[in-house]
């Protein structure tokens, strides 16, 4: 079953170099949200994409099969062995 709710009329405007439509607050979209965008036809169909959980490989099995010799070799350098330049936060 569809469930279709009318939320009104809202208008667009321009923002840098996009274009922006407000969204009103009982559409129960909390700021921060993605939407992915679909054209339809004429329509335009805006879904809430679900975050995705961040893996913390250190604190995961696959710590155990990851190649970090590999990444270091497609940097091209290992970031243990390079100074720091500019405003980083390094703690010694």
């Amino acid at each position: 079953m569809i469930k279709e709710e009318y939320l009104g009329i809202f208008k667009t405007r321009k923002q840098g170099n996009s274009i922006a439509v407000t969204i009103p607050k009982e559409a129960g979209i909390k700021p921060g949200v993605e939407l992915a965008v679909t054209r339809i036809n004429d329509q335009l169909v805006y879904v809430p994409v679900k975050p995705k959980q961040p893996i913390n490989l250190f604190a995961s099995d696959a710590v155990k099969e990851h190649d970090f010799a590999q990444e270091v070799n497609d940097l091209g350098y290992n970031p243990d062995k390079i100074a720091p330049i500019g405003h980083e936060r390094v703690d010694d």
